[in-house]
């Protein structure tokens, strides 16, 4: 298996509405390839992880990279295990991060988008987000993150916020 995480930054926000709508695309094409990971969002940042059969989980990247609608993205890890994905309850699920309730709850305390946007270079920062977020979203869908090898790769049910 192949874990990447990048950060890139998009060249135009987005409405909530179109993130859902690529969200859930992406995680019908990642279920029919066999990829699962989580994607956060903050002011324009996202970071996100891809886990999967190494050469499927490179090609994604690479067209990910190339998307016109990202810019400044950076390759934050690339690494191979023979584990079960750390991200595998879905194909793919979203999170906004643009909330202080999310930081509140998570976190303990909200933060600023100059902190976030320093720190989201780094790995670790960036694993424990998504790793947070991951497991939040699990709370809020009442799903046992445990039992993602029984349900690995589903489709994620979002609705407008």
């Amino acid at each position: 298996m192949l874990t990447i995480v990048y950060r890139s930054e998009a060249v135009a926000r987005l409405p909530y509405t179109a993130m859902v709508d690529i969200c859930l695309q992406s995680a019908r094409n990642n279920r029919r390839l066999g990829v699962t990971g989580f994607l956060v969002e903050f002011e324009g940042v996202f970071l996100q992880v891809l886990e999967g059969e190494p050469a499927v989980v490179e090609e994604l990247y690479a067209r990910i990279a190339a998307d016109r609608r990202h810019q400044r993205v950076e390759l934050l890890l690339r690494e191979t295990s023979s584990g079960q994905p750390n991200f595998g309850f879905w194909a793919m699920n979203f999170g906004p991060l643009d909330t202080p309730t999310f930081w509140q709850a998570v976190f303990g305390s909200p933060v600023r988008i100059e902190e976030f946007h320093r720190r989201s270079r780094d790995i670790d920062f960036v694993l424990d987000v998504l790793a947070r977020a991951y497991m939040h979203a699990c709370i809020v869908a009442d799903i046992d993150p445990a039992t993602r090898e029984l349900v690995r790769g589903s489709i994620p049910c979002l609705t407008a916020a």
